[in-house]
């Protein structure tokens, strides 16, 4: 088997780039932004489910990455009868994580606990973490536990600034409890769903993440949008502002990521710039905005105002 993993921290491509990557290339979780795609020969593939489809509809990068390797992906991404492929992050979220998994061991796919897993992990993702989950607790439990590594990294800021080596490091280590948990050797987390609320506007609020599992506690207390500053350092900012679904029309994502962009001044072509999903985006991933709190939720405000 010959599936080797490329991190490159907060780079985004074109599916224009992408397509003249070598072949048996996959993009994972955002690496290409679109939705998802294969090239004319099959032999590069975009695994996304952020710009230019329905999150509801379109399946986590994870749900997708189980589902190609059951539906036959490595009888095309193969050489000498085994798999190949080279897979391409940006990231090391808990979708990438669970979605380089079952590249990385197609074998594993047919295991029941990693299929529920994958089908959790599924719920939370589509949903910015704010799916209502009302059941499945040991399950969200051993989860919450393979993707420690991360949101402890999440929570301190560290992954804003971390470099490939030590993402594919952290990978390697959440593959590694995976592992431990499918054979039944796993931990649980009690979930730390703390969190604050530092204003408050109709139907929304700007809030400060305190525990690992923030967003379970966002979503049990019934809060629909929310902007959240992820880490200020210098004068870069890095946000996300999240709504549940496409539903909660009273909160106009694509408006406010169109404002956003133009008050960062980045041009309309520009790969590097605010964006994301139907109902979550974050600021640029490799440049941060320079917009200061006050700002950000001014424009948030005044877009919200005009569909009130």
């Amino acid at each position: 088997m010959s599936v080797r993993f490329v991190f490159e921290p907060r780079k985004t491509v074109t599916p224009e780039q992408f397509s003249a990557f070598p072949p048996y290339s996959i993009a994972v979780d955002g690496y290409c932004s679109g939705k998802p795609f294969s090239t004319a020969d099959g032999l590069r593939l975009n695994i996304n489910h952020h710009e230019d489809c329905d999150r509801i509809a379109t399946r986590s990068s994870c749900a997708q990455s189980l589902h190609l390797v059951k539906m036959g992906l490595y009888d095309t991404f193969s050489k000498n009868g085994k798999p190949h492929a080279t897979i391409y992050c940006n990231d090391c979220d808990q979708d990438v994580v669970w979605a380089t998994y079952v590249l990385r061991y197609p074998e594993h796919a047919d295991r029941p606990r990693l299929k529920l897993m994958v089908q959790l992990e599924d719920l939370l993702d589509m949903s910015a973490g704010l799916y209502p989950i009302k059941k499945r607790w040991s399950l969200l439990k051993k989860l919450l536990w393979v993707c420690e590594p991360y949101t402890t990294a999440s929570l301190d800021g560290s992954i804003c600034s971390m470099d490939g080596k030590t993402m594919g490091e952290l990978v390697n280590d959440m593959h590694r409890r995976i592992w431990d948990t499918l054979r039944g050797k796993g931990k649980e987390v009690e979930p730390d769903t703390a969190f604050e609320i530092i204003a408050e506007f109709p139907n929304w609020s700007f809030i400060r993440e305190i525990g690992a599992h923030a967003r379970i506690g966002i979503a049990q207390k019934g809060i629909k949008a929310f902007v959240k500053l992820k880490s200020h350092v210098g004068d870069r900012y890095d946000y996300v502002i999240v709504r549940r679904s496409r539903f909660i029309r009273w909160f106009p994502l694509e408006d406010i990521c169109a404002r956003l962009n133009e008050a960062d001044g980045i041009a309309p072509d520009g790969i590097d710039r605010w964006g994301g999903g139907d109902n979550v985006i974050g600021s640029p991933r490799a440049r941060g905005s320079r917009l200061r709190e006050d700002a950000v939720l001014s424009i948030v405000k005044e877009a919200c105002d005009e569909v009130a």
